[in-house]
């Protein structure tokens, strides 16, 4: 299909074009005009770039790009220029989506994840600047905190890093993915069980203890692999384009 064809639909269905994001989302580098294959993946890196023009890629999807907003317009140097020369050269287009992918009520990071892990009555959770960027939910049946923490574990696939403090058994949880301790707040005053995020911060430990409120950091990557690949799935069913999906695992 066309390439800005294909943008303009990721663009409609995700909202990109309300929302207030620290990213630039949607086509970033523009390469070839067709899209038959693409590759998707969670962060822009040279290793991607390299993988993805030696499948035959035309385009690269991801959840982190190459371009943020706030910032000086970057400098033609170092890695960052290395980035760019493979992409031109390949002619691949690179296309990004940040907050659109991650509280997406379909293909976004949280709610999967959420459903992954058997939730169920999701609502918008997670208020950054008046934007809802997670979901939370409750078992119909509550579960123990150690049944919790195993089907985090296997949603994300690694251990996640708990911080005790809720009760044993678990009814709501609030999910807010990849760097967001600050919607831990959120989860205490809505009076949830636990909160599942990608990263900790150092004042965590004891807010969990004093506020009664279990703290999950999953991982920052291993929490925002869901919407992009599910996305690339969808893509193939949706228009037929080969897709295949990238895991560039990172520990964080």
């Amino acid at each position: 299909m066309e390439r800005d064809q294909l943008v303009a639909y990721l663009d409609d269905l995700l909202d990109a074009d309300d929302i207030k994001d620290v990213a630039v989302n949607g086509l970033q580098v523009a390469g070839r005009g067709e899209v038959e294959r693409l590759v998707t993946s969670v962060s822009a890196s040279a290793e991607l770039f390299r993988q993805a023009a030696a499948g035959g890629a035309d385009a690269v999807l991801v959840h982190h790009g190459l371009l943020w907003r706030g910032d000086e317009p970057p400098r033609l140097v170092g890695s960052f220029r290395e980035r760019v020369r493979l992409l031109l050269e390949e002619e691949l287009n690179l296309v990004a989506y940040h907050l659109p992918l991650d509280r997406h009520p379909v293909h976004g990071n949280a709610a999967i994840l959420a459903r992954e892990i058997g939730l169920d009555g999701l609502e918008p959770f997670g208020s950054f600047d008046g934007l809802d960027l997670g979901f939370a939910g409750v078992f119909t049946t509550p579960v123990t905190d150690e049944e919790l923490f195993a089907r985090v574990r296997a949603a994300c696939g690694q251990r996640p890093q708990v911080f005790l403090g809720g009760p044993e058994r678990i009814a709501s949880v609030g999910i807010v993915t990849g760097g967001a301790p600050g919607g831990f707040d959120e989860a205490v005053s809505a009076g949830l069980d636990a909160y599942i995020t990608g990263e900790p911060r150092e004042w965590v430990q004891q807010r969990a203890i004093e506020d009664s409120v279990h703290f999950i950091a999953a991982g920052h990557y291993a929490t925002e692999r869901f919407g992009v690949r599910e996305l690339g799935e969808f893509l193939a069913k949706r228009f037929g384009l080969d897709v295949r999906f990238i895991d560039l695992p990172n520990p964080v």
